[in-house]
């Protein structure tokens, strides 16, 4: 049951962090449109995404965090072990098929 909670939560943080993010992203537009000098508008909306993309980076890595947390309290992981799982954790790539993954020690 733990499970399926902590899979719940991840792909409900997962699914509204991109439409956060796209709101946030109308949201830049929107306001560079108010600006008259066209140069000024340009500025303001890159820094307004740029704004936007490291906010959802910061949320993002968060959400990963604590996902990798739930994991090590749920493995029963501490000391030296679980140390080493979270250092894994937080940088593991799910996207990455050529990096080995966390195997806990026996």
């Amino acid at each position: 049951m733990k499970y399926i909670a902590a899979l719940t939560c991840l792909l409900l943080a997962a699914f509204t962090a991109p439409s956060f993010a796209h709101e946030m992203t109308n949201d830049c537009a929107a306001q560079a449109a108010k600006i008259a000098d066209k140069k000024e508008s340009i500025k303001f909306e890159k820094d307004c995404l740029a704004k936007v993309e490291k906010t959802a980076d910061e949320h993002e890595q968060h959400d990963k965090q604590e996902h990798c947390d739930t994991n090590a309290k749920t493995m029963k992981l501490e000391g030296k072990d679980k140390k080493e799982y979270l250092e894994h954790c937080y940088h593991e790539s799910d996207f990455n098929k050529n990096q080995k993954p966390y195997s806990p020690p026996k």
